[in-house]
C-alpha cells in the first residue's frame, strides 16, 4: 500500500478519534472514572497572591534558581521549598496562581501562565510577590472547556461556576460528555 494513503488514513483515525461526543440520547452507563473541571470563581481567578505552604497533590512542572527550588502544583500555583540545606528542604511559601501549568524564571521575575493570561510575578520578597505585568487573553479560553489530550468521560463546562481552570480525576455519575 502507498505510505501516503496509510499516512492520510492514520490521520484521519486520530482526529476522529478526538471528536466530542454527545452521549445525551444514550441510556444512563452508572459511575465511570472520568475527569471533572476545576473552577476558579469569577471574581478571583486572577488574583495572584503568596499564602503559607500548601500541600503537595498534582505536581506539574520544576524550576530551580538558587536556594529555592518552584514545584508547579497544576492549576493552582507554585510551591516554594528553600533547598539551601539540601539534606533538608523546607516548604516555605505557595504562590497562588489559577490555572498555572507552565512557569519561568529571569532573575527575581516569575513568568506563569493565569488562565487566559501570562503574569509576571516579583519574587524578590517571596512572602510577598507583587504581579508586576499581564499580558491578557494570550491563552484561548475555549481550549479549557476540553480536557487537553484525555480521550474518555468528563463532567461538562458549566460556565455559571465560574472559569476552568484545570481538570481532576474523579468518579462520575452518568457523565454527559465524552471525548
Amino acid at each position: 500500500m502507498n505510505k501516503s494513503i496509510v499516512f492520510v488514513l492514520a490521520c484521519f483515525l486520530a482526529f476522529q478519534s478526538c471528536e466530542l461526543v454527545d452521549i445525551d440520547s444514550v441510556e444512563p452507563i452508572g459511575v465511570v472514572e472520568g475527569v471533572r473541571p476545576l473552577y476558579a470563581a469569577l471574581d478571583e481567578w486572577d488574583e495572584i497572591i503568596s499564602l503559607p505552604p500548601q500541600p503537595i497533590e498534582n505536581i506539574g512542572k520544576i524550576y530551580y534558581k538558587s536556594p529555592y527550588i518552584y514545584v508547579n502544583e497544576r492549576f493552582k500555583g507554585i510551591h516554594v521549598i528553600d533547598n539551601s540545606d539540601p539534606s533538608n528542604p523546607i516548604r516555605i511559601a505557595f504562590i497562588q496562581v489559577f490555572g498555572c501549568e507552565d512557569i519561568a524564571i529571569n532573575g527575581n521575575i516569575l513568568y506563569a501562565d493565569n488562565y487566559t493570561d501570562l503574569v509576571a510575578i516579583d519574587i524578590s520578597d517571596i512572602h510577598n510577590v507583587i504581579e508586576v505585568s499581564r499580558v491578557e487573553n494570550l491563552y484561548t479560553a475555549e481550549a479549557k472547556l476540553y480536557p487537553e489530550g484525555y480521550s474518555g468521560y468528563f463532567e461538562c463546562v458549566d460556565d455559571s461556576r465560574g472559569f476552568v481552570i484545570g481538570w481532576e480525576e474523579a468518579e462520575l455519575v452518568n457523565p454527559a460528555c465524552l471525548r
